[in-house]
């Protein structure tokens, strides 16, 4: 069977099943979810990885190799955001593919720098090879506190309170979402318009081609989501459809998205249009933001006192019915058929 006839997430699910007992299905957070967490004294460890590979992850004609950088880390830390984990070091493995120059690496050292800088992690080692393509596969490491839990170890139930997981949505709960979704997709539909046509994008097209080139994963948010009292989070890398797809399958619910809803953002109605933009949102993917499921309350607590540039939006619920399935509606209740349905590893086309 080819591997694309599998998709990636089956596929994952075949290897952790081929694994058998040399899979950790015992730690707190076991494989399956944005993270693994398993306890270390009264809290978690929380670890993460996550690989860009040029061609399918990125294309030396939409972005530098400092954005490269900048992403190889926000990617991986995003993930820790979506448990709710504080980050802290990061590894990388770099495999160097034919026609790099020392200042490529120049290059992409200075955009490692200032993402960690901005997300407050530091890189603690990695390793470096020569390869027939280039990658740089990203190690994140973080941690969660099991607060009022003096033996994580022995107290299971306790540390699973500890992280934001997939598999804890509620029916009755409402749906949130942070940022602009469709923001980063829109930027890297703008610049293969502009390489086609042979120009530039325009001014009007910097935020959203920022969105695209270095994206900032939501630390700050997740820690915040969990102190309120939010137990469901993950983070939009597949596209809103795809990734909120995930947590109703992990928790065996339904989810229910208003098109109307959606913040999208201004330059991508502007440039591309509303049903573009929509559909962007929908299913383009790779915008770092997080979808988060708690009751009503909480989320608007939690709109409350976010930063302005995260804004908290609620843009559905969480239900009983077809369990394991999202379906978005618009504002005549006509359920929404994106023309991009999300990202799959293995199926999705190179960008």
């Amino acid at each position: 069977m080819p591997l694309d006839d599998l998709g990636e997430f089956d596929l994952i699910a075949r290897i952790v099943g081929r694994l058998g007992d040399a899979a950790a299905r015992d730690i707190a957070v076991p494989p399956g979810d944005d993270a693994a967490a398993w306890a270390v004294g009264p809290g978690l460890a929380v670890a993460t990885v996550d690989a860009l590979v040029e061609g399918t992850h990125w294309r030396r004609d939409t972005m530098s190799l400092g954005d490269v950088g900048w992403r190889a880390i926000a990617t991986a830390v995003s993930d820790l955001a979506a448990m709710g984990a504080a980050a802290s070091y990061v590894l990388i493995a770099a495999e160097l593919g034919p026609g790099l120059t020392p200042e490529d690496l120049d290059d992409f050292a200075d955009g490692v720098a200032a993402s960690c800088r901005c997300h407050g992690v530091r890189v603690a080692g990695g390793n470096v090879a020569a390869a027939r393509a280039t990658s740089f596969t990203t190690t994140a490491f973080g941690s969660a506190a099991a607060d009022g839990v003096t033996d994580a170890a022995a107290d299971p139930d306790a540390t699973a309170q500890a992280v934001l997981r997939r598999d804890a949505a509620c029916p009755g709960d409402a749906v949130a979402v942070s940022g602009t979704p469709g923001a980063a997709a829109a930027g890297l539909a703008l610049i293969e318009a502009a390489l086609i046509e042979g120009g530039a994008a325009s001014e009007d097209a910097a935020p959203l081609l920022a969105a695209h080139r270095r994206p900032r994963a939501r630390l700050a948010l997740g820690r915040a989501a969990l102190a309120a009292g939010a137990r469901c989070a993950i983070d939009l890398s597949d596209g809103l459809l795809q990734d909120l797809g995930h947590v109703a399958r992990a928790s065996n619910v339904g989810i229910e998205i208003e098109a109307a809803l959606l913040p999208l953002h201004h330059a991508a109605v502007a440039l591309l249009g509303p049903a573009r933009a929509l559909a962007l949102a929908l299913g383009g993917g790779e915008d770092y933001e997080l979808a988060l499921t708690a009751p009503a309350a909480t989320l608007d607590a939690l709109a409350a006192h976010e930063p302005p540039e995260a804004p908290l939006t609620r843009i559905g619920r969480v239900v009983a019915e077809h369990r394991g399935e999202v379906v978005a509606r618009d504002a005549a209740g006509q359920v929404v058929q994106p023309s991009i349905a999300g990202w799959d590893q293995l199926h999705s086309p190179t960008q």
